[in-house]
């Protein structure tokens, strides 16, 4: 079991890395354009600016955070409040543990599955942005599946966190990350 767990782990790691080098990709974009807006903007008494930089933003922004969320849990950097579930014994810690965790995937798999609705109204009404016209429905595309990455990777902690409860390595591996 530790091995077929340790493939997926591998495995979901490398997608959510994946992930992040676009998310930085975009962070460096959205920087490039915020910058060159505001140098134009100072330089030429706010005569010349970048069209539409407050739209682009907002765009890339909303990217730029859906494509972190999967990547920052694979790394445990998201905040785990242990410090009450570390005193239990053993077993009935990784009870708990596991049980936040896939509430956790219930409530993201919830939002991805708002999401997925959201991706069709959106198209349909052909909402876009007001002065570039950039259509909303493919940033909401990439909102479902940054949502279903991380629901995938909360999954899968939370069947390490139910197999923790039977098997002391796993459990302490997952303990390793608790601080």
């Amino acid at each position: 079991m530790k091995r077929t767990l340790d493939k997926i782990t591998t495995v979901t790691d490398r997608v959510c890395y994946g992930v992040s080098f676009f998310s930085m990709a975009v962070c460096i974009i959205l920087a490039v354009v915020l910058f060159a807006d505001v140098v134009l903007r100072k330089a030429t008494g706010g005569i010349v600016t970048v069209k539409g930089a407050y739209e682009i933003a907002q765009m890339l922004l909303s990217t730029f955070v859906f494509s972190s969320w999967a990547y920052t849990q694979s790394v445990h950097g998201h905040i785990e409040v242990v410090l009450l579930i570390q005193r239990l014994p053993q077993k009935l810690r990784f009870i708990f543990y596991a049980f936040t965790a896939l509430l956790s995937v219930v409530t993201v798999a919830i939002g991805a599955y708002a999401v997925y609705f959201q991706i069709f109204k959106v198209k349909a009404s052909g909402e876009s942005t007001a002065n570039l016209l950039i259509p909303y429905w493919p940033f909401y595309i990439f909102e479902f599946v940054a949502f279903v990455l991380l629901a995938v990777v909360l999954l899968r902690d939370a069947v390490k966190a139910v197999c923790a409860i039977f098997n002391k390595e796993i459990a302490e591996e997952i303990q390793g990350d608790w601080v």
